[in-house]
């Protein structure tokens, strides 16, 4: 695990990479490199910072040459299936035991379809000498990042869009696009990013650059197809399936070099990583919780539960409001681009660091691919013929559910609409309307319409929800979150084996049937886990925000939100901010924490980063 940067153009850019991989010191503390490699054209420059998991000798330096080829490489993440690809291209083993080398060697016998025969989590760059252009790439699931800048006479990448503008060559300048995506959904949508002129690289692509006579080349490719699944034709076959793949997908994401641990909340798909590892693996497991004095938000029973079931070497993280406003300058600090979310993961994972592992596994991914979230419910529910008559009839209340609670306005927006499940999920995961981003940005956002295959609306939903809310929030602020902590965190869940095959499957055999969550998953596990455990409604790991932001987390956030100043700078009105968070300390329940919150961040997190409208 790593970072990478780098520059390709037509002028001398090697400070700027030294400057990048000094930004991203935390992802990689343990090694670092630059190479540079003149052509006719320019010159290209690829930095690296190194997290040695794999072969933590010196054999692992990056960025990696290939003597044969001349091809060099800088590569972020885990190739977990390269011992088999360095079968499947034979030859001598080489001089490391690393999968970045396999990587480059994979490259030089498949060119740009080596990505597609990668199983793991990967963002790289490759200096291909012969065709002499640079290849950018990132996996298919989006589970690390890449950002990429383009001017006319250079093109620049990096793992964090922090370590982008640290160069001083790109303008600290909101997008205006950037902005209307993070207040819609409370992050921003790939390929968009808060920075003007920055993009990230959309999973599964990958980029071919090159210098020519007017300047920088580009041409993206899509790397990713549909998986060869022959899906049982019987639920209790792809149940029996379901468990090998599981198992397989865990086993292969324990391979590590370096002391391992799980992020344990207690709920299922966490608690299932706790027991696949029982199954597959002589190694005591290191479990890690964050738990809350408050009732209501602990699950502290359900993981204790969980590590003594499974003999774990269980450690709880105690999380008071009081500590999260100590800790809160650095984790604002560590976030690479605004969220509403990612503030657990940051205390989680300097717990776990601290504790002196390196590799944390997470149950990232469950609920997408077993329809764990209410927005699956709420699309079956909202797709019978009655069901649409009713919200049809109610749809002239519009206003008076624009004067009422959030709840009530996402109602009358479902009523308002066709009721597709992309409509569904899309109003499910909104923050703010539209209305109210006009109010606050003063102009009228881009709206997005999608078309997508609805003859399965759970897997329509499971799809929506992979590409958007997990993508664009939960993977980029765990990403984001651990490597400020130097920790490297793995997401057997999001595999694309295990999600291939999930996809095969009927929809209707994923939703909840006798009150048990995920029925897919629970009877996958079904011999390794007591029904209680399975059977228990999903929590949720979120922080007690809504208690906190009315005691003593307020002073903090108003003395932000009522300074114009920090407001104007983040390109939002002052006036409908003030109002948010006025109708937040009014009606708590009624507006949801998180829309004062994501606007806190927004504003904190240009000021940190002294970037402007």
């Amino acid at each position: 695990m790593c970072s990478i940067s780098g520059t390709l153009g037509l002028t001398d850019c090697g400070d700027a990479v030294q400057r990048m991989n000094a930004a991203q010191i935390h992802r990689g503390p343990d090694d670092g490199g630059v190479a540079r490699c003149k052509f006719p054209g320019g010159e290209v420059v690829l930095g690296n910072t190194r997290l040695a998991i794999i072969d933590t000798s010196a054999a692992g330096h990056q960025p990696m040459n290939d003597p044969e080829t001349g091809n060099w490489i800088t590569y972020n993440g885990e190739t977990y299936n390269f011992k088999e690809l360095r079968r499947e291209i034979g030859g001598e083993p080489g001089f490391s035991n690393t999968d970045t080398e396999v990587v480059l060697h994979a490259y030089r016998k498949w060119n740009g379809d080596a990505f597609r025969r990668m199983r793991g989590m990967f963002a790289l760059a490759i200096w291909d000498g012969a065709n002499q252009q640079l290849v950018l790439a990132r996996d298919p699931l989006g589970i690390k990042p890449l950002y990429y800048f383009v001017a006319k006479d250079r093109l620049l990448f990096a793992s964090e869009l922090r370590a982008l503008i640290a160069t001083g060559l790109i303008a600290r300048r909101l997008s205006a696009a950037g902005v209307d995506s993070y207040l819609a959904t409370g992050s921003v949508e790939s390929p968009l990013t808060i920075v003007e002129g920055i993009k990230q690289l959309l999973p599964g692509h990958y980029l071919q650059v090159k210098v020519v006579d007017r300047g920088i080349e580009i041409a993206e490719i899509k790397f990713t197809a549909p998986g060869d699944v022959h899906a049982p034709s019987d639920r209790n076959a792809a149940v029996a399936q379901l468990r090998s793949e599981l198992e397989e997908t865990v086993r292969l994401h324990l391979v590590s070099d370096v002391p391992l641990g799980v992020f344990l909340s207690g709920g299922m798909d966490s608690s299932a990583l706790v027991a696949l590892m029982s199954r597959v693996s002589d190694r005591r497991p290191k479990t890690f919780s964050v738990v809350f004095d408050e009732n209501t938000f602990t699950e502290a029973p359900f993981s204790r539960a969980v590590a003594e079931r499974f003999n774990t070497d269980h450690s709880e993280i105690r999380l008071s409001e009081r500590r999260l406003i100590d800790l809160l300058p650095d984790a604002i600090a560590a976030i690479d681009q605004p969220t509403m979310d990612g503030i657990n993961t940051f205390v989680v994972s300097g717990a776990v660091k601290d504790a002196g592992v390196t590799v944390a596994l997470s149950g990232l991914g469950g609920d997408e691919l077993f329809a764990g979230y209410p927005s699956f419910r709420r699309a079956m529910k909202l797709s019978s013929p009655v069901s649409k008559r009713v919200l049809r009839s109610a749809s002239g209340l519009g206003k008076f559910a624009a004067n009422g609670s959030v709840q009530r306005q996402k109602f009358w927006q479902l009523a308002n609409s066709e009721c597709r499940p992309e409509d569904v999920y899309r109003i499910s995961r909104q923050l703010f309307s539209t209305d109210s981003v006009t109010l606050m940005t003063g102009r009228q956002p881009c709206r997005k319409n999608g078309h997508h295959d609805s003859s399965d609306i759970v897997n329509t939903i499971s799809a929506l929800e992979l590409k958007g809310y997990m993508t664009n929030t939960l993977l980029r602020d765990t990403d984001a979150m651990s490597m400020a902590h130097s920790l490297e965190v793995r997401v057997p869940f999001v595999d694309t084996k295990l999600v291939d095959f999930v996809f095969s499957l009927p929809g209707e055999w994923k939703m909840s049937r006798n009150s048990v969550p995920k029925p897919l998953l629970a009877d996958a596990l079904a011999d390794l886990m007591p029904h209680h455990f399975l059977a228990r409604p999903k929590m949720g790991f979120t922080l007690p925000f809504e208690k906190w932001l009315q005691r003593d987390l307020r002073t903090e956030v108003s003395s932000v939100l009522r300074d114009s100043t920090r407001v104007s700078m983040s390109g939002l009105d002052v006036k409908t901010v003030e109002k948010v968070w006025d109708a937040f300390l009014q009606k708590p329940r009624a507006i949801g924490w998180s829309r004062p919150w994501s606007l806190y961040v927004l504003a904190q997190w240009c000021a940190i980063n002294r970037v402007t409208s």
